[in-house]
């Protein structure tokens, strides 16, 4: 199964997702890595409308979660009503489908 994993800096312990070059924080370049795993609180979300034709959805939805360990991450929301702060269970699947052709991606459900 594939894992997805949040980088922290060697130097000034800040979280990141996805992997920068460089850290945010203070610029340094080495990281130790944490699974982004278990429950999450949703921060923020928006749905697009304007999707590319390949899409058969007439929008998706996607939202900003926190981690219980601190990790921020961005991911489809599979929600029907997402409400800011409610809490979310997080897996892997197909956060687009185009053409036939899945990318696999953090998603969110509700807990």
């Amino acid at each position: 199964m594939t894992t997805f994993e949040g980088f922290i800096c060697k130097a000034c312990s800040y979280k990141t997702y996805p992997r920068h070059a460089r850290c945010p924080s203070c610029g340094k370049r080495e990281f130790d890595t944490a699974p982004l795993e278990g429950s999450a609180k949703l921060l923020t979300f928006t749905r697009v409308h304007m999707l590319s034709l390949a899409y058969t959805e007439r929008f998706i939805t996607l939202g900003i979660v926190e981690f219980a360990s601190g990790f921020k991450a961005l991911g489809r929301l599979l929600v029907d009503e997402p409400r800011i702060g409610m809490k979310l269970k997080t897996e892997l699947g197909p956060v687009r489908v185009e053409d036939g052709e899945k990318t696999v991606g953090l998603c969110f459900r509700e807990a």
